[in-house]
């Protein structure tokens, strides 16, 4: 695992990197955040042709009503090189269910996204955007994809995740943390 002094966007390039490396022995899949584009950019110069690249972007509305952040410009690229794009509500907003079948009720969707944030903000949104797109059938909770994320701006986590659908979020299973950002300076 590659742990990066810092968070943020200067680790994307290496992210990628790392995170092709891996996806080129579970399934050539990249599952990928990006809010504004740039990310969705960088991964779309680094990634092999043979590859699929799933972006998970906010949901319209997230920071103003009615306006959506990702780039028209990369969103119109993506698609025309038969990539995914999915704009979505943050499902651990929402993962209540999964909590009622398996603990009867208790509510802890809040729970799990700040536990997940212990280790960093990419690691939880790996997580989340697994969860979304199972649930968006854009990829299977049968097979192995890589996730990356990040802490801001860029990406600085990449993982490899078995996904779940939202309603099963517990049976979700981590194989790999590849890197993410550590702020111990020892």
């Amino acid at each position: 695992m590659v742990l990066f002094p810092k968070k943020g966007e200067e680790n994307t390039e290496k992210t990628l990197q790392l995170a092709i490396e891996e996806a080129s022995k579970c399934g050539k899949k990249l599952l990928i955040s990006s809010t504004r584009g740039y990310s969705a950019e960088k991964a779309l110069e680094m990634i092999p042709d043979d590859f699929q690249l799933i972006v998970v972007t906010h949901h319209h509305g997230f920071k103003e009503v009615d306006h959506q952040e990702f780039s028209e410009q990369t969103f119109q690229k993506l698609i025309n090189k038969g990539h995914k794009v999915l704009t979505a509500t943050h499902v651990l907003s929402g993962i209540e269910r999964a909590f009622r079948r398996e603990y009867n009720g208790i509510h802890t969707a809040e729970v799990i996204a700040n536990t997940l944030r212990l280790f960093s903000q990419g690691v939880k949104v790996c997580v989340e955007m697994s969860l979304m797109a199972a649930d968006a059938g854009l990829i299977k909770c049968s097979e192995w994809i890589v996730a990356c994320a990040g802490s801001s701006k860029g990406l600085d986590t990449a993982m490899v995740i078995k996904p779940a659908n939202t309603s099963r979020m517990l049976e979700l299973r981590i194989g790999k943390i590849i890197c993410m950002p550590s702020e111990y300076t020892g």
